[in-house]
């Protein structure tokens, strides 16, 4: 396999990534701040094609980025072929919790919010605060950010191995690594009700973003046969 195909999904993954910062600022714009669970069960009933669009694309994101640190696994599989696999069997973890996160929202979420009038209201609002992946403290969006800490682990370990490639690989490496120890010490402070710690997991995603930079140049600009 040609190291060209993994840049060819860092890129994609840089887009998608950046396309779901730019949908969650304009939700987060358009929505304000929401002091009660009822105000935001109430911007969600509202919500149309845009919400679905959202979501989907994250689940999109997610697809492509498991297959992005598959082919990381590739590439230094090779030479650390025991740390490679410690790595990438975190991927599907990952790949799990956050398709589960994201496609809860346009399946689960919409059907509670159907049967909102008609059935049990409070026994119906308990699954929803624990359903909606906007809301601070919900279930769903603890496992939405413990799947970016769980893909902190490959990203530690991969972006270490990284260190050891030339020019833009080598700088991939060092912000890669530096989002999985932002993400994993975000989902800490979320454990540890700590504000300040668990601001990590945003800076864990914008990390992750730039880190994709000089991955989709490295691995498109001086593409190499790995081992598959």
């Amino acid at each position: 396999m040609r190291t060209r195909v993994i840049g060819v999904f860092a890129l994609m993954s840089l887009l998608l990534t950046a396309l779901w910062l730019i949908l969650l600022i304009v939700t987060l714009a358009s929505a304000g701040t929401f002091e009660t669970f009822e105000q935001q069960v109430d911007y969600l009933a509202r919500q149309g094609a845009l919400f679905y669009f959202t979501y989907l694309n994250a689940t999109l994101l997610t697809i492509v980025v498991a297959m992005l640190f598959v082919g990381l696994y590739l590439v230094v599989r090779p030479i650390h072929p025991v740390w490679a696999a410690m790595g990438v069997v975190w991927v599907p973890v990952y790949a799990l919790l956050n398709l589960f996160a994201y496609l809860s929202q346009v399946t689960i979420v919409p059907g509670l919010l159907a049967v909102r009038g008609v059935q049990d209201a409070a026994m119906v609002d308990v699954l929803l605060r624990q359903a909606v992946q906007q809301w601070s403290g919900s279930a769903v969006w603890a496992l939405n950010n413990l799947g970016y800490a769980v893909l902190g682990i490959p990203s530690i370990i991969f972006g270490a191995l990284l260190l050891y490639r030339p020019g833009a690989l080598r700088w991939a490496g060092v912000l890669l690594a530096l989002s999985g120890i932002a993400s994993i010490v975000g989902f800490g402070g979320i454990i540890a009700a700590s504000a300040t710690a668990s601001l990590g997991s945003i800076a864990g995603e914008v990390l992750f973003l730039v880190a994709l930079i000089p991955l989709s140049i490295g691995f498109l600009r001086w593409p190499v046969v790995v081992e598959t």
